[in-house]
């Protein structure tokens, strides 16, 4: 017996039934078009034309020619490409910090930290900016005349007072340091904190009447409980530093220098729209598009062998 078959009382003619059955299911249809009309021309027809623009030499304007797997091919020698991809996996070493500093604040809040409301208005106030503002505050914070380096020099420490921006390296771990840990702080607080508040409180006083310590009771008793939070937080956090860090890159280092910061997503942004080859950028996003669907595979998966 279906369940979701829609009721139709007992007392109709076969012959009217049917065409209840039939209207119900036109509103049905007439209900869900808008929104397949929208998921159309939003999602699968842009798809479907990178895909096909990925094979042409497009420009962006005028006509274009075939070229089959040429854009493809040009990649895989392109040095810009092996930079990209070396940068984006680096970026992806700050997470276990980015994941495990919050998982400690979130952990000292809640264990009865005098004012930690305020303290976590504080570390989530960031958050509210938005990444285009926060590159450029990070940005005049770290020039070399900047509030950072000054400070060092105030308190004696010029050895430390580096250019942190023009230096190919420092400008790659300052965008890790930043981007994968400072900017995870806030929203990983409150994620863990909030995870955290659905944990069994009966669990803890049976613990403290075991003799049980914090450690301990954080340790058998919050972790286990909050995994399934921790791992989609990683999985989040991945996703943040493949296909969304370029607002943030734009402001904070414009990918410079040189190349040094240059990440898939960013990359593909400079190839189509500074320098017009949509073709080839269109090439750059299919890779980009199939390193998210893994990704997001990934996570469905762990979603279900946590729910299994």
């Amino acid at each position: 017996m279906d369940l979701n078959a829609p009721v139709i009382p007992n007392g109709l003619k076969p012959r009217k039934r049917k065409s209840l059955q039939a209207q119900e299911s036109r509103d049905a249809y007439l209900l869900i078009t808008p929104l397949l009309l929208l998921t159309f021309v939003f999602i699968f027809f842009p798809m479907v034309s990178n895909f096909f623009y990925s094979l042409t030499d497009w420009r962006g304007f005028g006509g274009l020619n075939w070229i089959g797997l040429e854009n493809f091919r040009t990649m895989i020698q392109d040095e810009r490409f092996w930079q990209s991809i070396k940068n984006t996996l680096i970026l992806l070493l700050f997470i276990p910090l980015g994941v495990f500093i919050p998982l400690c604040l979130a952990a000292l809040l809640r264990g009865g930290l005098k004012g930690w409301k305020f303290f976590r208005a504080v570390i989530y106030l960031p958050q509210v900016l938005g990444y285009v503002i926060l590159g450029m505050i990070y940005n005049l914070f770290l020039r070399s005349n900047g509030p950072l380096n000054s400070l060092f020099e105030m308190v004696g420490l010029q050895s430390w007072a580096l250019d942190w921006l023009n230096r190919p390296l420092l400008a790659l771990l300052s965008l890790g340091t930043v981007y994968g840990v400072f900017l995870r702080i806030g929203f990983g607080t409150i994620y863990f904190l909030a995870a955290m508040g659905g944990v069994d409180e009966h669990l803890y006083e049976a613990a403290r009447v075991d003799g049980a310590g914090w450690w301990t009771r954080f340790w058998h008793i919050t972790l286990p409980s909050i995994r399934f939070n921790i791992e989609f937080l990683v999985v989040m956090s991945v996703i943040e530093n493949v296909a969304r860090a370029f607002s943030f890159i734009y402001t904070f280092s414009r990918g410079g220098p040189g190349y040094s910061t240059h990440t898939l997503e960013y990359s593909l942004y400079t190839l189509g729209f500074t320098n017009g080859r949509i073709g080839y950028a269109s090439a750059w996003s299919v890779i980009l598009f199939f390193v998210c669907a893994v990704i997001a595979v990934m996570q469905i998966r762990l979603m279900r062998w946590n729910d299994g």
